[in-house]
């Protein structure tokens, strides 16, 4: 991956849109420091030429951000510049992983501080606001999660900050999950004939675990997990384990080249259609992979499967 890429990846989950920090009379020159510093992870004065120099000029980056944050909260916490300041932090989670570098122990000011914030700027707090709903959203899919709370936190978020750019991604997880809560009704139903030729029906799985893998070849996390799922299908499949994949890659030789080399057995939806695929469109799989558990009868028991795949698939086959 590209050094300079592999940097702007680690600043982020979302999309880093931080605005330079607005600065007011009161310790001016301690936030523009908290400012520099955050303008010098985000636009490095010199490109990284390898991935061990992107992390540490991430590294570098974030230990000088936090110091400067630190000492400007505490010379002028009243300073309208913190929320901008504490937006950034609240955005640079997977950069701490990737450099190593641990958050504070508290932060000084929440997303629920910013949001609620009456000298806030309006396009902070909409920030803040988007990033909340879309750090809480994997919760609410997750076991025991209550969708019907993310959904009204989403739609509040959606009422209040209208102009947001990125509603789009919230407007979306609102459909996946509203999507996500109707299969859960009834068995799920889908059919089709797989890139090799294979017909699938998951009328014809009941009594079986299955799995809806819902990825593409070009997905780094998908590629990633997939060592995972290739582990479960080969202890549990013998036991009444199936695995169904649902591809939104668009060059059908390569997929057939990668699951072969891959040693993926199971059969593979594809259209050809990318995002636009039409079974992940019409359940309203917005990001992948995406990964799906169905019960012996058929009825989808998680839409998010992936961490301890082969613990879930084990306590599904034993029912």
């Amino acid at each position: 991956m590209n050094a300079h890429r592999l940097l702007r990846i680690g600043v982020t989950t979302l999309v880093l849109a931080v605005s330079s920090i607005t600065l007011a009379a009161d310790g001016d020159a301690e936030w523009q420091k908290v400012n520099d510093s955050i303008e010098g992870i985000k636009n490095p004065k010199e490109k990284p030429q390898s991935r061990e120099q992107a992390i540490e000029l991430l590294k570098t980056g974030l230990v000088s951000f936090d110091a400067a944050y630190a000492a400007a909260m505490k010379a002028a916490p009243a300073n309208v510049a913190r929320y901008d300041a504490a937006l950034f932090e609240a955005m640079v989670g997977r950069a701490r992983e990737i450099a190593g570098v641990p958050a504070p122990t508290k932060a000084a000011i929440s997303l629920a501080d910013i949001i609620k914030a009456e000298d806030a700027k309006p396009e902070t707090k909409s920030q803040a606001s988007l990033i909340d709903v879309m750090e809480s959203a994997e919760a609410a899919e997750g076991p025991g999660g209550d969708t019907a709370a993310w959904i009204a936190k989403a739609e509040k978020h959606l009422k209040d900050f209208p102009a947001e750019k990125m509603n789009k991604m919230v407007e979306g997880k609102v459909k996946s999950i509203k999507a996500a809560a109707e299969i859960k009704t009834k068995p799920l139903e889908m059919k089709f004939t797989a890139v090799d030729g294979r017909e699938v029906d998951l009328a014809k799985l009941q009594g079986k675990v299955v799995l809806i893998d819902f990825w593409a070849t070009w997905c780094g996390p998908c590629v990633a997990e997939l060592p995972n799922v290739i582990k479960a299908y080969k202890e549990l499949h013998p036991k009444g384990f199936e695995i169904v994949g649902i591809s939104l890659d668009s060059d059908k030789a390569e997929l057939q080249a990668f699951v072969k080399d891959k040693g993926m057995e199971w059969p593979q939806y594809f259209d050809g259609k990318g995002w636009q695929n039409e079974i992940s469109t019409k359940y309203g799989i917005n990001s992948i992979p995406a990964m799906w558990l169905l019960n012996k009868k058929g009825m989808v028991v998680s839409t998010n499967a992936r961490g301890g795949l082969e613990e879930q698939v084990a306590k599904l086959l034993a029912e």
